[in-house]
């Protein structure tokens, strides 16, 4: 007990001395012609940030445009990107698709303009994200760190206790289903459809599993790992015993079935309770609570990602350090970050976003639903102990519709768990080979 309450003040003071020297650290100013920047992004309410930019920046105004989100705008951004013009100047880029597009050429690198000077301002996991070799081709904007979601309400109904491992987790659900004639599941699982499998890997992150790693071009791919293997058959066992649903996350059954305490937890990006405040009904409103996330016994307590995004400058750009300012101030100035986060969900990358007494006010309509808990703190306290390692490779997009695939053949038993992790491994090992990259 001595050791861990040594190393909480250890972790704390590191986090404050990170705080007080990103303070020290001011954004820059600009004293270029005055011009006009196209950013593509689909933040709701990032109009109010950009106008807030604009203030500050009078000689620099955004053309913001929202062409569609994740993939819709990948696929326009590529093809620009492939005709030579189109391209914005600055565009929001998720951390999973980030690879693809520098593997393509199509990011400026912010080194050339100083980027490297502002890495202090922004959590650390976040900043090796952004990073290829001695490259930077983003800015971090957003993470989704991992905790647990559960509603009080049934969890005191059938007498559960709030589980710290997985193996409690289980035994919870399987007393849940039981007691429950199987009418309530324990959570849903979520890695449903190609957008959706990131959820699953975030899982597999936390359990500190590596699906790649890389020595500058020269790349391994273990997809198929024992640790992958045993957070994936870990899941699929539990939909497959029926102790989870299995609805398609985002959708008015996935919402419907919390609201109406057919699902008694969630596992939870920083992201996800602005969006179950806004959509589930009031029925089990100040009811639901915010816990560390689950781990395997005999390991320690940490978290993965889902979900997150960062602001790249393109190549097509011609204002490369006007956009890299923007990008910027967009994501590490506290007036942003905290209007991104009350109008979007965003959950900051910048230590000053997360340190901010504004997002930790506990009077707002998300804390509220979650029973006057500070939200944030507990996203905050997740971050902190997301393994820094986890790296993307530049074929992710393939990986993500190969993935859900393979989940969907699982799910439908016509092969099992273990079966769809060799086969994913296998037939995106071939993908990346074919296309010319040096993968083992």
């Amino acid at each position: 007990m001595k050791k861990y309450v040594i190393s909480l003040l250890v972790i704390s003071m590191l986090l404050l001395s990170l705080a007080a020297f990103a303070d020290t650290v001011q954004l820059p100013t600009y004293n270029g012609p005055a011009v006009t920047l196209t950013f593509w992004s689909w933040v709701p309410g990032i109009s109010n940030s950009i106008a807030a930019f604009e203030k500050a920046y009078p000689n620099i105004k955004i053309n913001y445009v929202n062409v569609g989100a994740n993939f819709t705008e990948y696929n326009k951004l590529l093809t620009a990107l492939s005709a030579g013009s189109g391209a914005p100047d600055v565009a929001q880029i998720e951390y999973q698709v980030l690879p693809t597009f520098i593997s393509y050429g199509g990011l400026v690198d912010l080194t050339k303009y100083g980027i490297n000077k502002y890495e202090s301002l922004f959590v650390p996991w976040t900043w090796n994200q952004v990073k290829s070799g001695n490259g930077v081709y983003a800015v971090p904007q957003d993470t989704g760190p991992l905790a647990l979601a559960y509603n009080k309400a049934i969890f005191a109904k059938y007498d559960l206790t709030v589980p710290t491992t997985w193996e409690e987790f289980e035994k919870d659900a399987q007393k849940l289903y039981q007691e429950s004639n199987g009418t309530v599941y324990m959570t849903n699982f979520n890695a449903i459809g190609a957008s959706n499998v990131n959820w699953l890997v975030g899982l597999i992150w936390a359990a500190g599993g590596q699906l790649w790693t890389s020595n500058g071009n020269n790349w391994v791919q273990t997809i198929n790992s024992p640790i992958a293997k045993k957070v994936v058959s870990y899941w699929g066992n539990m939909v497959n015993k029926g102790y989870i649903s299995s609805y398609e996350p985002f959708t008015s059954d996935w919402y419907n079935a919390m609201s109406n305490g057919k699902i008694a937890s969630m596992i939870s990006a920083a992201w996800l309770p602005l969006l179950l405040a806004n959509n589930l009904s009031n029925q089990y409103a100040g009811q639901w609570q915010i816990v560390p996330l689950p781990y395997f016994a005999g390991e320690k307590s940490t978290s993965g990602n889902w979900g997150g995004s960062t602001d790249a400058v393109t190549v097509q750009s011609k204002y490369p350090e006007a956009s890299m300012i923007f990008a910027l101030w967009l994501n590490a100035n506290p007036t942003s970050t905290t209007l991104d986060n009350e109008n979007g969900g965003l959950f900051p990358a910048a230590i000053t976003g997360l340190e901010d007494p504004t997002m930790h006010n506990t009077s707002t309509n998300t804390d509220k639903f979650f029973g006057g808990q500070d939200v944030n703190q507990a996203f905050f306290d997740a971050s902190d102990i997301v393994n820094v390692n986890f790296a993307w490779a530049p074929w992710a997009n393939y990986f993500f519709n190969s993935f859900a695939n393979y989940m969907n053949e699982a799910l439908s038993g016509k092969m099992t768990w273990d079966q769809a992790m060799d086969q994913l491994q296998s037939s995106t090992l071939n993908y990346a080979q074919t296309q010319g990259f040096n993968v083992k």
